[in-house]
């Protein structure tokens, strides 16, 4: 009986030596070397970017023309809808600015013509009574 519990002692310390190694090798795991892990990263980046079927050259710059175009048309059309408004604009403040300033005009030489009335028979007033 004394020679079990010797084994079974000898077998846990070794199971127990075991569990030891194996947990500090799952702390290593987890402490991994992030630059390890940016480089592997990139590694498949690569490896991934090797897979792809790229476009002929040719067909790009073909793309790549259409594309300036349609910008290019796109951006005068822009430019010419804001000139317009624009203009538009200019045209309805001006409008707006004759139109107040004849009315305010008008009024004035009413104003005026009603002053120079009033002051008129004013004297005339004043001079009948002497």
């Amino acid at each position: 009986m004394a020679e079990k519990k010797k084994t079974s002692t000898k077998a846990d310390a070794k199971a127990e030596k075991t569990a030891k190694s194996a947990k500090s090798k799952d702390k290593k795991k987890s402490k991994k070397n992030p630059f390890k892990s940016i480089a592997s990263f990139f590694k498949s980046v690569k490896a991934e970017g090797k897979k792809v079927v790229w476009a002929p050259a040719k067909d790009v710059l073909k793309n790549t023309v259409v594309v300036l175009i349609v910008v290019i048309i796109v951006g005068l059309c822009i430019y010419g809808v804001d000139s317009l408004l624009s203009l538009g604009m200019k045209g309805i403040k001006s409008l707006a600015e004759t139109t107040t300033t004849t009315s305010v005009s008008q009024q004035g030489e009413s104003t005026t013509a009603a002053a120079l009335e009033k002051a008129t028979t004013t004297a005339d007033t004043t001079k009948a009574a002497e």
